[in-house]
């Protein structure tokens, strides 16, 4: 257990990709359904952002102001939209949240002192996805060795803390979904 300024500091010195699967739980939930979720009215899958994770992102305050109104008990909400093009992949890993973490304890700095772990969390961080459209063959979402199959408006919370997970898109249409985080 240290504190979340130690373990922000930490997240900067590790390879995500090779750290998770060593810290990773399998045994541990992978996600939680939360049903389905109205999604916002206009999305423009235009001009996203190439990534260097396995997919591009747009973000936009439209987009966060969505997500606030949908769960106004959420704080230090961020949103953004992930597209994965066919034969895009992500890796296997965790969350680790680092620079997530960094921009809510610059906004909150008594927050460095929280004690936090992987495995006691001192933070309740929720880091959901909302599928844009459904689900077309071919396209992963696999969450501790469990694939998530979804319809338009579904939406799930990660335990990105310990369910190590991948994405990948074998099918020949892209992949859009909306990512959240935010903190209970």
């Amino acid at each position: 257990m240290q504190n979340l300024r130690k373990y922000i500091e930490w997240t900067k010195q590790i390879n995500d990709y090779k750290t998770a699967p060593e810290v990773a739980d399998p045994k541990a939930w992978g996600f939680e359904d939360l049903g389905q979720i109205k999604l916002p009215t206009a999305i423009n899958l235009e001009n996203a952002t190439p990534g260097d994770e396995g997919y591009s992102s747009i973000r936009n305050d439209n987009l966060i102001e969505w997500a606030e109104s949908t769960w106004p008990d959420l704080k230090c909400v961020d949103a953004k939209i992930q597209i994965q093009r066919p034969n895009e992949e992500c890796k296997p890993h965790l969350d680790f949240l680092g620079d997530y973490l960094e921009r809510v304890c610059e906004s909150m700095p008594i927050m460095y002192g929280v004690l936090h772990s992987l495995e006691k969390p001192g933070l309740d961080v929720w880091r959901m996805f909302v599928a844009i459209d459904d689900h077309v063959p071919g396209q992963i979402f696999s969450i501790n060795e469990k694939e998530w199959q979804w319809k338009s408006g579904d939406c799930i919370r990660l335990n990105n803390w310990q369910a190590l997970h991948w994405t990948k898109n074998e099918s020949k249409v892209d992949r859009a979904i909306i990512k959240i985080t935010g903190i209970m």
